[in-house]
């Protein structure tokens, strides 16, 4: 939060991963920690817990370092901040809002196109920028209409995705990314990190009445029910609503088994230096490279999104089918070379996600909005830390793809609305590398 909060030119994206990747494993450390071992997850004993959470804090210290690579030796130009909170071009962010929600809510049968569904997908992100423009510029005047305005937008992606899809998971991510942004925006350091401290005991809190009740809740949800029964079946799933407890069993057991990554990262890597199973030797690195070739180009590309059976494969555990176990960036990193392979992809992921987070800020800084897509888009699609690499350069260069597509669209927008736009001057920025 230092970081981006001194580079003069952030929309928070770094921060945002940091958050979602520690959200993905300390809450299971932590569980563990304060049962005594009682709550390790699925695997008896807590040597795997330590061990993925020391690799996890590698790994994190790691991505540091590479956001600090990437915002080191430049120079901006005074008040670049003040010019990216005070962004306040309606039409944009309203074309942003209601573009982005159409692809992810109203085109949801071309998902399964080949590299049109995965554009739809990941373009449909773009209303994480409105909204993120949007609340950022509310709390920053101050203007209370504002902030219930773009907070009840913020609620519209996850509150549909879980009436609908039974996830809290996605939902959770948008509302990270958007918030990341207004946090550091806040003028006051102790304030950005107190706000964060209690969103993320609420939303802790939140996430243990879903864990202990989603078998029901998904039995209303994916049986096709109506509307009023989804709302019924969501608000009695947090009808008996209780804040995080470390006195509660359930509570603890509920970070053990969901938000405990550092068990399969450290069981895996385990059965690597015993040598049960060997190192991918790049495999996975490589499959990331091919990725990104749409499958219209190449029908039979042999890799897919997803982690496949690299988790079972690797740790030795038979897992259910019917469950996504994702791989995660601090697994597939190190299963690959070992240490080195984990500090090396996490300083190179650091500093692209750094990189691309700060020339969206400055094009946007700079009344360049439609510019800052190409930046924004391919950044928020790198934030996936429980995704395979396949995802994240998949989704990449997917969501580059749809930037450029909603360039055009933007033009031809202003084109058909009236024509050239009058233009705000330029805000020029000076970088010396």
């Amino acid at each position: 939060m230092w970081i981006v909060r001194a580079s003069s030119a952030s929309l928070g994206l770094p921060l945002a991963y940091v958050i979602n990747l520690l959200l993905i494993h300390v809450p299971g450390a932590y569980a563990y920690v304060v049962s005594g071992g009682a709550y390790s997850g699925m695997v008896p004993g807590g040597d795997y817990v330590a061990d993925g959470i020391l690799l996890t804090a590698i790994g994190v210290a790691c991505f540091v370092v590479g956001v600090r690579v990437a915002v080191a030796g430049s120079r901006i130009k005074l008040g670049v901040m003040e010019r990216l909170a005070s962004f306040h071009d309606r039409r944009f962010l309203l074309f942003c809002l209601l573009g982005g929600w159409f692809l992810a809510f109203g085109l949801t049968p071309l998902r399964n196109v080949p590299t049109l569904g995965a554009a739809i997908v990941y373009g449909s992100a773009i209303w994480m920028l409105a909204v993120m423009i949007g609340l950022s510029h509310a709390v920053r005047s101050r203007r209370s209409s504002g902030v219930v305005l773009w907070m009840a937008a913020l609620l519209v992606y996850p509150s549909t995705v879980l009436l609908f899809g039974g996830f809290l998971s996605y939902g959770t991510a948008a509302m990270i990314i958007v918030g990341s942004f207004a946090v550091i925006s806040l003028r006051s350091a102790f304030s950005a990190f107190l706000i964060i401290l209690l969103v993320g005991y609420l939303g802790l809190s939140l996430f243990v009445e879903y864990f202990n009740s989603r078998a029901e809740l998904r039995a209303v949800l994916w049986s096709g029910a109506g509307f009023e029964q989804r709302v019924d079946a969501v608000a009695n799933a947090f009808s008996n609503f209780r804040f995080f407890s470390v006195d509660d069993p359930a509570h603890l057991d509920a970070l053990a088994q969901r938000l405990n990554q550092n068990e399969f990262v450290g069981l895996a890597a385990d059965r690597l230096q015993h040598g049960d199973v060997e190192y991918l030797k790049g495999r996975s690195f490589f499959e990331g490279l091919i990725a990104p070739v749409p499958r219209a180009i190449w029908p039979s590309k042999p890799v897919y999104g997803g982690s496949g059976s690299v988790v079972s494969d690797l740790t030795g555990l038979q897992l259910s089918e019917t469950t996504s176990w994702g791989v995660g960036n601090v697994m597939e990193f190190y299963i690959n070379f070992g240490l080195w392979s984990l500090i090396a992809a996490f300083v190179a992921l650091g500093y692209l996600i750094g990189w691309l987070d700060r020339r969206a800020a400055l094009s946007i800084a700079s009344q360049h909005p439609s510019r800052a897509l190409v930046y924004f888009l391919p950044a928020v699609a790198l934030i996936q830390p429980n995704g395979s690499l396949v995802e994240l350069t998949g989704g990449a260069f997917a969501a580059l793809l749809a930037a450029h597509g909603w360039r055009f669209a933007w033009r031809e927008y202003n084109r058909m609305a009236g024509g050239r736009r009058q233009r705000v001057p330029a805000y020029r920025t000076h970088e010396h590398r």
